[in-house]
């Protein structure tokens, strides 16, 4: 008899078609309960789905006991009988924040590993919920308030998206799987820790299952930020004066509202993670007149004229 949360999980899959049947998957592990739970998931279902899984642990030698979560995941693989994959790295980036290099670490070794397959990681519902909580308190639009979704970027996959951080302990306490706690997730200076156990914990408390449903919101916010990207493609090959597709009207571009505008421009400059400040003043300096070069965001040079935006990649050439 499969438990409620093994249903959620097969219907999550079999809904959103994100791992379909014969794929060859590799399970991001990282030895918390979240990815030991998927872990174990995949494997209720394995033969079902007909799944090729092996399992990668990603070791960013951040903390001490880094090397014994590595070593605890593999006994894990071992005892299921499942090819292991170990990455580590000697130190981090320090470009960004801890979480931004580790997210791009994270997913260079899923392009790397997947081949033509795909990669499943442990996101939960928790976790859209937190991550739409943190876009609010910095003022995002419609593209950040959707948060995670099924289908991440590349050959990444969330499985858990319907899954709560509390459901998954109660399921792996049930039946007696270990996992390892990271001791970092209970550190103030990440900002996501403090939205955890400042507010959501106490949310949780004094109205039960809130998690979930703001989760729920996350995901429709998510829906509709799909629809607005289709918005943007269209309008993008509205612009395109006749004879002239290396650069858009711009007086047709000011006559869209302000949302696509910015869309517009973040999809030209190839969807970078940052720069909506950026963004929004090159849209101001568009709308009342401003003519010459500017930088955008990921390196994308605006050229404004009086009645043409050209727009010229960082790596050469202009984007079409």
């Amino acid at each position: 008899m499969k438990s409620p949360q093994e249903l959620r999980f097969i219907s999550t899959v079999k809904r959103e078609g994100i791992l379909p049947a014969g794929s060859c998957i590799t399970a991001a592990v990282s030895g918390g309960a979240d990815s030991i739970c998927m872990l174990h998931m995949m494997m209720r279902f394995r033969k079902h789905m007909s799944w090729s899984l092996s399992v990668l642990h990603i070791d960013h030698s951040y903390r001490k006991s880094s090397g014994t979560d590595a070593e605890f995941v593999r006994s894990v693989a071992t005892s299921l009988d499942l090819p292991f994959i170990l990455r580590r790295f000697a130190s981090r980036i320090r470009k960004n924040s801890p979480e931004a290099d580790f997210s791009a670490a994270r997913q260079a070794v899923y392009e790397e590993v997947a081949g033509d397959g795909l990669v499943a990681v442990a996101h939960t519902a928790s976790d859209r919920a937190e991550t739409l909580l943190m876009r609010l308190l910095e003022g995002a639009g419609l593209r950040g308030l959707g948060g995670m979704d099924y289908f991440g970027v590349g050959p990444v996959r969330r499985p858990m998206l319907d899954l709560t951080a509390y459901e998954i302990r109660q399921y792996l306490a049930g039946r007696n799987h270990a996992w390892v706690e990271d001791e970092t997730n209970a550190a103030g200076t990440f900002l996501r820790n403090r939205i955890r156990h400042g507010i959501l914990e106490p949310l949780e408390s004094e109205f039960p299952g809130v998690s979930r449903r703001i989760a729920s919101s996350s995901a429709n916010l998510g829906s509709w930020r799909r629809v607005a990207e289709g918005l943007t493609l269209t309008a993008l090959g509205q612009l395109s004066p006749p004879g002239c597709p290396e650069g858009l009207s711009r007086q047709s571009f000011q006559r869209y509202e302000r949302a696509l505008r910015l869309s517009m421009l973040w999809e030209i400059c190839g969807r970078p993670r940052g720069g909506a400040a950026e963004l929004e003043k090159a849209d101001s300096w568009i709308q009342t007149g401003g003519e010459g070069e500017k930088l955008l965001p990921g390196g994308t040079i605006l050229s404004a004229g009086r009645d043409l935006l050209v727009f010229t990649k960082s790596e050469g050439g202009r984007w079409r």
